[in-house]
C-alpha cells in the first residue's frame, strides 16, 4: 500500500527545499529526504514550489507513468514534469558515428536512458482550451526522434513510486532532440527503436509502443497542464513517454539512442561538479 498520511504545508516545503538544494549542490541523498506525498495533488504542490526556487526556463514538459499497480490508488496512469532550457539540446539531424552531446547527470544518483518521440506544439495550449477527446494532430508542428536523460540526486527515486518522482521535477535531467520524423502518424508504427550503453543493445521497440499511444500522452499532459493553470506554449517540446524502457545507468556511461530510418543520437553522461 502507498502512504495514506497526508503531508503539512510545512512539511511539503521541507520537502521542496531539500530535493531543490541537492539538486543545486549535486549531493547525493541516500534516501528519500521525508515521507513519501500521499497524493499527486500534494506532488505537485511540492513541484510547484520547487519550480519557483528554480532559476531556468522551461522548454517543454515530460510525461512519465504511474506504475500499474498504483494507478488506482492514484487516479492516473501517467504523470508531468518540467524540462529545463539549460539541460534541452537541440540537434535537429542524425548524429555523425563521430558525433555526441554531453549530457550532466547526478553521478552516484539516480540515472537513466530513454528514447523518446518529441512532439512540438504548433500553437499555444491555454487551460481548457483544448479537447482531448477530439483530434489532436492539428496541435502538432513537429514530431522527432528524441531522448529523455532521467537523473535524481535521490538513489533509486523511482522505487518511491509516482508522487516522489513528481515531487523531483518528474526526475528529468535533460532532453535532445534529433531528426524530425516525416509524415509521423504513418512512420512511427514501423520505426524500430533502439537503445544501446557502452555498447551492448539494452532494449527494442516500435516507436508507437507508449500505452495507448504517443497521442494518449500528449492528451494527458494538456488535459493534466490545464488542472495546473498552465499554458503549453508554442514551440513547447513534449517528451511522450519511455519506448524501450527506462535504462538505468551511471555517469561515465555512453550510449546510443537508434531510430531505424532515422539515425541516432549519441550521448555521453557525464557527473555534475558537486559544490557539497
Amino acid at each position: 500500500m502507498f502512504p495514506d498520511k497526508p503531508l503539512t504545508e510545512d512539511a511539503l516545503k521541507t520537502l521542496s527545499n531539500t530535493l531543490v538544494n541537492a539538486r543545486k549542490q549535486a549531493s547525493v541523498l541516500d534516501t528519500f529526504p521525508g515521507d513519501v506525498p500521499s497524493t499527486l495533488e500534494a506532488a505537485y504542490r511540492v513541484q510547484d514550489m520547487s519550480l519557483a526556487q528554480w532559476n531556468d526556463d522551461i522548454t517543454g514538459w515530460k510525461v512519465g507513468m504511474v506504475v500499474p499497480e498504483l494507478r488506482e490508488q492514484m487516479g492516473a496512469e501517467r504523470l508531468m514534469g518540467p524540462i529545463f532550457k539549460k539541460v534541452s539540446h537541440f540537434i535537429g539531424r542524425p548524429h555523425a558515428d563521430d558525433e555526441c552531446v554531453e549530457l550532466e547527470v547526478y553521478a552516484g544518483g539516480m540515472v537513466a536512458v530513454e528514447a523518446e518521440l518529441v512532439f512540438e506544439l504548433g500553437k499555444a495550449i491555454p487551460p481548457g482550451s483544448v479537447n482531448t477527446k477530439g483530434p489532436l494532430k492539428q496541435l502538432i508542428k513537429n514530431v522527432y526522434a528524441g531522448v529523455e536523460i532521467a537523473s535524481s540526486p535521490v538513489i533509486d527515486l523511482n522505487s518511491y513510486g509516482p508522487t516522489a518522482i513528481i515531487s523531483d521535477f518528474g526526475v528529468n535531467q535533460g532532453m535532445v532532440i534529433g531528426a524530425a520524423i516525416d509524415n509521423w502518424e504513418e512512420s512511427i508504427e514501423k520505426i524500430d527503436t533502439s537503445v544501446f550503453i557502452n555498447g551492448q543493445h539494452i532494449n527494442s521497440a516500435p516507436a508507437n509502443s507508449v500505452l495507448r499511444g504517443p497521442m494518449a500522452a500528449i492528451a494527458y499532459l494538456i488535459d493534466q497542464a490545464s488542472i495546473r493553470n498552465i499554458t503549453l506554449p508554442k514551440g513547447c517540446m513534449i517528451c511522450s513517454g519511455a519506448i524501450t524502457g527506462v535504462h538505468d545507468t551511471v555517469a561515465g556511461a555512453h550510449s546510443t539512442v537508434s531510430f531505424e530510418g532515422f539515425g541516432n543520437i549519441n550521448m555521453k553522461l557525464v557527473a555534475l561538479p558537486s559544490l557539497s
